[in-house]
């Protein structure tokens, strides 16, 4: 009853005082932001947006049966349903979802990863250990949704509060043991994850992305770091001491730390690495044993996200055996780094690195792996800039691509409300001017000429979109799939 849950000690440091309003008893039957979706007896939130205001939809909301109704709105509301203003009103529904639902993350164990780049293989990667070491995991990331009643495509990287205890409610009722979640920055300042018992904290990177809602750097990194200072005592921190930000982003944290890295001392650190096309081995110490981790994965950003799955996976005991044989049976996340083989002898890439130092990682990995080859391969890149984000990645993207590759093909990714030809203006202005690009605004007819060019031993890098399956353009999203277009032309690879 919404008695009992206006009363509770957790809505204390709410204004305003709930003693003082008059609220006629009732049922809750659930939370909603999104009047389309109210029924009889919701509370509904609402919530001032950057796009919509949602004190605009209250009279539906009313009319559909909300029985409470709470805004952060400075309007003035006459219903016979309550309007109750207040000010932290996401911080306030995430708290509300978690009674609602029963407090879900304090029943699981809760495994969040943040970072600019690494997330998705990370979360799949340390969800897969956990379930071949025998406990059962769900996952809420970019690809998708897996909460043991349901699968579902992500809509969000961290859905909203509500969702999000929802789904948590999901994986407890289907006896998970873990929760395995990406947490996006923008999920952290949005109080999206606000209220929620994380377990363990893992960090992977920062780079410059989403400045265009962050403003700065310096912003973005206090975003990520709300996680790691949120943890308490009984909880584990665990971050990339190879990164800039991977320290200093531990240093308020009252939990456990531990680091993994490549290149400086850390807890779990990996030396003799050896990659090739079909994937990566490399020697860590753990417990004074030398131990030979292989995987399916390519390339040494992928070392850096094993190194933290598996220190996820230490932290709970799982023996480093088993780890071991977990990790050669692995396949590769959709979209990331997804190796296809052209008759001609050439393998195309398909990879999400959307983000400037991604991008960067993507080509030096490629670079270093045509090289370890030995056939005189050339990196052929692939790769446009979305609409509607970011802007001041573009010309770093445009310059990573010409300067560290052999043949660059600048085209549309999701150009959105954006016109595309503009989008790739501001990606040129970043390209040294001794530099050769070759300009192809259609998708479909960049990769074509980029399979066409190709030879054996080289490798087609096509960027930004990765496991996506349709292309945005002005606000509607027609099928577009990289791969399709890979198989549909790889005959042309001659």
């Amino acid at each position: 009853m919404i008695s009992d849950l206006i009363n509770r000690d957790e809505l204390k440091n709410y204004e305003p005082d709930f003693a003082g309003i008059s609220i006629s008893d009732f049922k809750v039957t659930g939370i909603n932001y999104d009047s389309r979706k109210v029924y009889e007896g919701n509370i509904f939130f609402a919530i001032k947006g950057f796009r919509e205001d949602g004190s605009k939809y209250i009279k539906d909301a009313v009319n559909s049966g909300a029985g409470l109704i709470f805004t952060d709105s400075e309007n003035e509301f006459n219903f016979e349903t309550p309007v109750i203003k207040v000010s932290s009103i996401r911080k306030l529904m995430a708290t509300v979802s978690g009674i609602f639902y029963n407090d879900p993350s304090s029943k699981i164990r809760l495994v969040g990863i943040t970072g600019t780049n690494g997330k998705t293989t990370t979360a799949y990667l340390t969800r897969y250990l956990f379930e071949e070491a025998g406990y059962r995991s769900g996952l809420i990331g970019t690809i998708g949704y897996q909460t043991g009643e349901r699968n579902s495509e992500s809509k969000l990287t961290t859905p909203d509060s509500v969702e999000m205890n929802m789904m948590l409610d999901e994986m407890v009722r289907s006896g998970m043991d873990f929760c395995v979640m990406e947490v996006s920055s923008i999920a952290l300042v949005m109080d999206r994850i606000y209220g929620l018992k994380f377990d363990t904290g893992v960090f992977t990177n920062l780079t410059s992305e989403h400045i265009d809602f962050h403003k700065n750097m310096e912003n973005y990194f206090d975003a990520k770091k709300i996680l790691f200072d949120d943890l308490n005592k009984d909880s584990a921190a665990i971050s990339n001491s190879d990164d800039d930000y991977g320290r200093e982003i531990l240093n308020d944290t009252g939990a456990k730390k531990f680091y993994y890295s490549v290149k400086t001392e850390s807890d779990l650190r990996s030396f003799n690495e050896k990659l090739s096309l079909s994937g990566l081995e490399f020697d860590v110490k753990w417990n004074g044993r030398t131990y030979r981790l292989r995987s399916n994965l390519a390339g040494r950003f992928n070392i850096y996200n094993i190194l933290a799955s598996v220190s996820t996976a230490l932290r709970y005991d799982i023996d480093m055996e088993q780890i071991q044989k977990s990790l050669t049976d692995f396949k590769e996340v959709d979209g990331r780094y997804n190796r296809i083989k052209l008759p001609n002898g050439a393998i195309a890439v398909i990879d999400y690195s959307h983000t400037s130092d991604s991008l960067k990682k993507a080509i030096e990995t490629s670079r270093e792996i045509v090289n370890e080859e030995k056939r005189n391969g050339k990196v052929i890149t692939v790769f446009g800039c979305g609409g509607n984000r970011d802007k001041t990645k573009r010309p770093v993207m445009g310059g990573y691509a010409a300067e560290l590759s052999d043949h660059v093909i600048i085209t549309s990714d999701n150009p959105r409300s954006e016109e595309p030809m503009e989008i790739i203006r501001e990606i040129i202005t970043g390209i040294k001017k001794d530099k050769v690009y070759d300009i192809e605004v259609s998708r479909e007819e960049a990769i074509k000429k980029a399979i066409e060019i190709s030879n054996e031993g080289d490798i087609v890098l096509i960027c930004g979109k990765g496991h996506e399956t349709y292309q945005e353009v002005n606000g509607v999203r027609s099928h577009f799939d990289d791969k399709e277009m890979v198989n549909k032309y790889s005959v042309n690879a001659k």
